[in-house]
């Protein structure tokens, strides 16, 4: 372990860097008391400021050029930002409960808005490419008060519809809009500067209040709400500092969205607490596809210590061609929200001279889970590392939500948690009881992760997909990785992703999705080829390779793996009617998710033999898993 200015009681934080199990066990020994001044948002940001009160705590860069000239805020500002947006939620919430849902870019004003909400009431961070119906829903259920967002002037989003999502949320008390130049005075920070300086209010001090509600889910359902609370965002932010840097001058790159806990919590909060400084990559992060080409050119220009992207980012950077990492200050470099390949992790070291660290998070747990330790040994590459001090996991075995049995080490099952960090549960009660798994010995709240791992002998954990991932063939589980895996050490592939194919006979069947690199080429046939020889399992074969131009992905950056499983469906569908009724058949087909199960929609054209084209089909999509709908006209 490794310590820092902690002889300032009452003013900075523990500086405890994680360099291994040696010092997971000695945090745990001391216990969490200790490790921050307090326990809400407030008192630490007020003790962070006091550190240096003129240090930068937001570098927010307007775009991807490194010669432009960012926006600088100081801890003294930013404080007086946040008391002041806290006051303005406060007053126009009244007697309701603040609630704020924050729509935007990582501008500094959503900063502000962030932690001014989580101060007077409760943060609500939204995906802004969401459907509006769903962010409707979102806030709905959240009952948010206010809404703080954007213009087009920032790029597409929801904020485009926002008069729209305003009349479909009648508990909306205020909309401010991010936008210096709108003449009908709702401008945010206009507002806020109108506000008292320092807070006019006593903001709830209990560290176990719900202080944010973040949703989880993808694009394609209804989102559930996650509840979060002070003291698990404060002591997750703490531990994410400890598990990636915990010195003052670190710089952080913040290049995830607000919306996502690696964002708000991993870097925004983590920085502002530990006194550091976050460095905000540009208004849309590493979806900005400019910020890639320019990523090293940045982080040497503003000495850039600790970033972290999603494994499609780094993938990303690695593969532009003439990009030069000399000269910069990276200590850490984390990548999350989805295995890594391991020749990614070998391929990025060797040429830019950086280890790629994976780390392991969930919404349900405030932030972070786990991560390679800090420091100059090397990740263990595969592995997302040592579990958070304070927490525990296990590999079950889990039947229908109930406990079966613990794995063995180095066994393969279903990776289940508890901890200080753990949701309260999410704000719909109904939908909590699927988070926890029943009957476990102990008779405590153990989450079901979801995800399949193991935990080995010296309590390094290691992933290997999304259970609703597995593609079922015939029976035989089969893990996307295996051929993820085995395509991305390709020299020209960018990224790789395997999904199940629908199949009538075995269920499902892997067929492969590749993004070359930028003026690489291969055939489908040669990557069939590479995995027909270098696939472990006979089984994992897929059955076809597409390169496709961009994998699709989330807003975070994750693989988004229902379009691509859509995307299959329908190669299986038009397969199948073409087998059935012949290559000129006039059928439409359609297939779409609906709120169960994906769904095949195909439309006859009316006409004498029309009835016999209808019998065909339904005889040809029986042994199929998705719903099928045929009519005729």
């Amino acid at each position: 372990m490794t310590g820092d200015e902690h002889g300032k009681p009452g003013v900075s934080p523990a500086r405890i860097a994680i360099t291994g199990a040696a010092a997971v066990s000695a945090i745990e020994a001391a216990g969490p008391d200790g490790l921050l001044p307090a326990w809400t948002y407030h008192e630490c940001f007020r003790l962070a400021a006091a550190l240096d009160p003129d240090k930068p705590a937001n570098i927010f860069l307007p775009n991807a050029n490194p010669t432009t000239a960012p926006r600088i805020i100081s801890y003294a500002e930013l404080l007086e930002l946040i008391q002041q947006a806290a006051n303005l939620f406060h007053a126009v919430s009244a007697d309701r409960p603040a609630v704020v849902s924050v729509l935007a870019p990582a501008l500094p004003e959503a900063l502000v808005a962030m932690w001014a909400a989580a101060i007077a009431g409760a943060c609500n961070p939204i995906n802004p490419f969401l459907d509006v119906a769903h962010i409707a829903g979102i806030m709905n259920a959240a009952r948010s008060t206010v809404l703080v967002t954007a213009t087009a002037a920032h790029g597409p989003g929801a904020w485009q519809r926002v008069a729209e999502l305003a009349d479909a949320v009648p508990s909306l008390r205020a909309v401010l809009v991010i936008d210096a130049t709108n003449p009908a005075g709702d401008d945010f920070l206009t507002r806020v500067r109108e506000q008292p300086r320092g807070l006019s209010f006593t903001p709830d001090p209990a560290p176990d209040r719900v202080s944010g509600y973040f949703h989880t889910g993808g694009t394609t359902a209804a989102p559930k709400l996650v509840r979060h609370t002070q003291r698990g965002q404060l002591l997750n932010a703490w531990i994410s500092a400890a598990h990636m840097g915990p010195a003052r001058d670190e710089v952080i790159g913040h290049g995830m969205p607000n919306f996502h806990v690696g964002g708000a919590i991993l870097l925004c909060l983590r920085a502002l607490i530990m006194g550091q400084t976050l460095l905000t990559l540009t208004p849309g992060g590493f979806r900005d596809a400019t910020l890639i080409g320019t990523f090293w050119d940045i982080a040497r220009r503003y000495r850039m210590t600790s970033v972290c992207c999603a494994p499609t980012s780094a993938a990303m950077i690695l593969a532009q061609p003439d990009t030069n990492a000399a000269g910069h200050a990276i200590r850490t470099f984390t990548t999350g929200g989805g295995a890594m390949p391991r020749g990614l992790g070998h391929a990025f070291q060797e040429r830019f001279g950086v280890a790629l660290r994976e780390i392991w998070g969930m919404t349900e747990f405030q932030g972070i889970l786990s991560s390679n330790p800090w420091g100059d040994a090397p990740p263990r590459t595969g592995s997302v590392g040592l579990l958070n001090p304070f927490h525990r996991v296990i590999a079950a075995r889990i039947e229908d939500g109930v406990f079966v049995g613990e794995c063995a080490p180095g066994e393969k099952g279903v990776l289940t948690l508890t901890g200080p960090c753990m949701t309260p549960g999410y704000l719909n009660a109904a939908e909590t009881s699927s988070l926890f798994v029943r009957d476990m010995p102990d008779g405590g709240r153990w989450v079901n992760s979801g995800d399949l791992g193991s935990v080995d002998a010296e309590g390094y954990v290691w992933l290997y997909g999304r259970q609703k991932d597995i593609i079922v063939r015939g029976g035989h589980n089969i893990e996307p990785g295996l051929v993820e895996e085995v395509l991305s050490r390709h020299p020209a592939v960018a990224i790789a992703a395997a999904v199940g194919q629908p199949d009538a006979l075995k269920g499902e069947l892997p067929i492969a999705y590749v993004q070359l690199r930028a003026g690489a080429s291969a055939t489908p046939d040669e990557l069939l080829a590479l995995c027909r020889d270098d696939v472990a399992e006979r089984a994992a074969v897929p059955v076809d390779v597409v390169i496709i131009d961009a994998i699709p992905v989330t807003a975070v950056g994750k693989i988004f793996k229902p379009a691509l499983r859509l995307d299959a469906m329908a190669r299986s569908v038009r397969r199948t009617v073409a087998d059935a009724l012949g290559a000129n058949h006039a059928v439409a087909i359609e297939v779409l998710e609906t709120a169960t199960r994906p769904a095949a929609r195909l439309r006859i054209p009316a006409g004498a033999d029309a009835e016999q084209q209808a019998r065909l089909l339904r005889d040809a999509f029986a042994g199929f898993q998705f719903d099928t709908v045929i009519t005729i006209g």
